[in-house]
C-alpha cells in the first residue's frame, strides 16, 4: 500500500480508470499476447530464466518516450495486490508474491504490461469504445517498437506463438465490461448471446475468465484471432456491444420501475439514516440499483460517479481510500460513510 500511499501520480493513474458515458458500456479493452523466441512459455519455465526474461524486457524499454512504472509483484503487499485486481489492472492469477511477475504502466498512453502472466508479455489499452480504432492504432505502434528490441515467437502460418491455442494469430482479444440489469432480471443473457451473437463469443464475469458477474456487469469478449485480421477483431467488439445494448434497451422497457424504485429507496435509506456498515456485495447491488435507476431516467445522479463507486467500494480499494488495512466491520463502516457523502445529492 505503501506504493500508492507514496506515490500520488501513480495513485491516480489507478484512480482515473476509462469510464465510458455510453449507459451499458464501463470501459474496454484491447490486449495482445507476446512471447520471447529463446524462452519455454510461463508454465514451464524456471525462475531463474524468467528472471532473465523481466530483465530483457526491462532493457528493451530502456529510450521509450514517455515515463513508465516498474512493479513487482514481489514488492508490493496483498492489499495492494488485490487493489489491482479489483480495478482490472492485473488478473487473480497475477496477483502473487512472485519476482518473476512485473507490472509495467505507461500512463500517458494508457498501457499496461505484464510480464510472465500466461504469456511472457500481456500488453493491454483501456479506453471507450469510441476510441477503439486510436487505442488499436497506439497499441500497434508501441508494439511495433517493442518488437525491434525484442525477438518475438512467431510463424509463418500461425502467426505470433501463444500458451493457448485460441490466441494464435494476431494473438490480439478485444473485450467490454457491460452493464445489462434488465437482461439479467429477465434471465435473457445467456440466451441472447447464444441464439443471436456469432460463435466464438465470449461471456464472462466481472474479473474475466472463471468469475461471477458483480452488479450486473459482465465482460464480452471476441474469441480465438487466427485468421482474422485486427481490424476486424476490434469491430467485432463493437457488434457485440451495439447487439447486446439493443436487446438491453428494448427488455428496459418491460421492467416494474416501482419495483426499482423501491429498491433504490431502501438502498438509499440505508446509506442516509443507518449507524450500521454496509459490506460490498450490498452496496454494489444497490450501486447497480441507482446505475439502473438513471438509465430508466427515474433518479438524477452522475452516471460516471456511480460506475467509479463500484470499484471504491471493493474490500481493498476502501481500505487503500481509508489509508491502511482495517477490520471488515470498519471497513463496512467507512464504505457506508463514504456512500453518504458521495450520494448526498441523490434522489428518486
Amino acid at each position: 500500500m505503501d506504493l500508492l500511499t507514496k506515490n500520488t501520480r501513480l495513485k491516480k493513474i489507478f484512480d482515473e480508470l476509462f469510464i465510458d458515458d455510453d449507459p451499458v458500456v464501463f470501459t474496454t479493452r484491447l490486449r495482445i499476447a507476446r512471447n520471447l523466441e529463446n524462452y519455454v512459455f510461463p508454465h514451464c519455465i524456471t525462475k531463474k530464466d524468467a528472471g532473465y526474461l523481466v530483465d530483457e524486457v526491462l532493457m528493451a524499454l530502456r529510450g521509450f518516450q514517455g515515463t513508465f512504472f516498474v512493479v513487482p509483484m514481489a514488492e508490493i503487499d496483498n492489499l495492494t495486490r488485490e487493489f489491482f485486481v479489483e480495478r482490472h489492472i492485473i488478473s487473480p492469477e497475477f496477483a502473487e508474491d512472485d519476482p518473476s511477475k512485473v507490472l509495467i504502466l505507461f500512463p500517458e498512453k494508457g498501457i499496461r504490461i505484464l510480464v510472465n502472466e500466461e504469456d511472457h508479455l500481456r500488453i493491454s489499452i483501456c479506453g471507450k469504445k469510441k476510441n477503439l480504432e486510436k487505442m488499436w492504432n497506439i497499441l500497434n505502434i508501441f508494439d511495433d517498437n517493442l518488437s525491434r528490441k525484442l525477438n518475438y515467437a512467431f510463424d509463418d502460418g500461425f502467426g505470433y506463438l501463444t500458451s493457448c491455442p485460441t490466441n494464435l494469430g494476431s494473438a490480439l482479444r478485444a473485450s467490454a465490461l457491460l452493464f445489462m440489469p434488465a437482461l439479467k432480471m429477465a434471465r435473457e443473457i445467456k440466451k441472447i448471446f447464444d441464439t443471436t451473437l456469432k460463435p466464438g463469443y465470449l461471456l464472462r464475469g466481472f474479473y474475466g475468465e472463471g468469475s461471477q458477474s458483480m452488479g450486473n456487469l459482465y465482460q464480452v469478449a471476441t474469441g480465438p484471432a487466427l485468421g482474422k485480421k485486427e481490424q476486424d477483431i476490434y469491430k467485432d467488439v463493437i457488434s457485440i456491444i451495439e447487439v447486446l445494448k439493443q436487446h438491453e434497451f428494448a427488455t428496459m422497457e418491460k421492467i416494474n420501475i416501482r419495483y426499482i424504485k423501491t429498491g433504490i429507496k431502501n438502498f438509499l435509506d440505508k446509506v442516509y439514516n443507518s449507524n450500521s456498515g454496509i459490506d460490498s456485495q450490498k452496496a454494489i447491488k444497490g450501486i447497480s440499483l441507482l446505475l439502473f435507476g438513471k438509465n430508466l431516467g427515474i433518479i438524477k445522479v452522475e452516471a460516471k460517479l456511480l460506475k467509479m463507486l463500484v470499484y471504491r467500494v471493493l474490500p481493498a480499494s476502501i481500505q487503500i481510500e481509508a489509508g491502511g488495512a482495517l477490520e471488515p466491520e470498519e471497513r463496512d463502516l467507512f464504505r457506508v460513510q463514504m456512500l453518504r457523502q458521495e450520494l448526498r445529492g441523490a434522489y428518486v
